[in-house]
């Protein structure tokens, strides 16, 4: 009787442990990448809030009647209506300090706000329910 012997098919744990090791290697590469993407992506999504923010508190302010305060502080905004107070708190951005009116003709005074970074101060600017009619 003649015994064939099976050579044992699949990979051996050395094998699996390289791979494993090259996955891991790959992963911690892109890793940072992804992130720093979504924290740009949550950053722009909280740039948009900022601006239907307060184009929503214009047209507030002009079909109520009433001035609306805004305070920028922080990652926080802090809305003052008729004495009602509510805030808004944000995860990226990081307002440098300031306070707002939006009157009840729908302007916004200052006209930009900014944004603190670690390494810039970026500025933005607020536009107005109605734009100035220029001869």
């Amino acid at each position: 009787m003649m015994s064939h012997s099976k050579k044992a098919a699949g990979f051996s744990l050395i094998e699996l442990m390289v791979v494993m090791a090259i996955m891991a290697i790959v992963m911690g590469l892109t890793g940072g990448l992804v992130t720093k993407a979504v924290d740009q992506q949550t950053r722009q999504v909280e740039l948009q809030k900022v601006r239907q923010l307060f184009k929503r508190l214009s047209y507030q302010a002009y079909y109520s009647g009433f001035p609306i305060n805004v305070r920028m502080q922080g990652s926080e905004i802090t809305i003052t209506v008729n004495q009602q107070v509510s805030s808004m708190q944000f995860e990226q951005l990081v307002f440098s300090p300031n306070d707002y009116l939006v009157a009840t003709n729908s302007l916004v005074t200052p006209n930009s706000y900014k944004i603190l970074r670690p390494d810039t101060i970026q500025e933005y600017k607020l536009e107005s329910m109605f734009t100035p009619y220029e001869n």
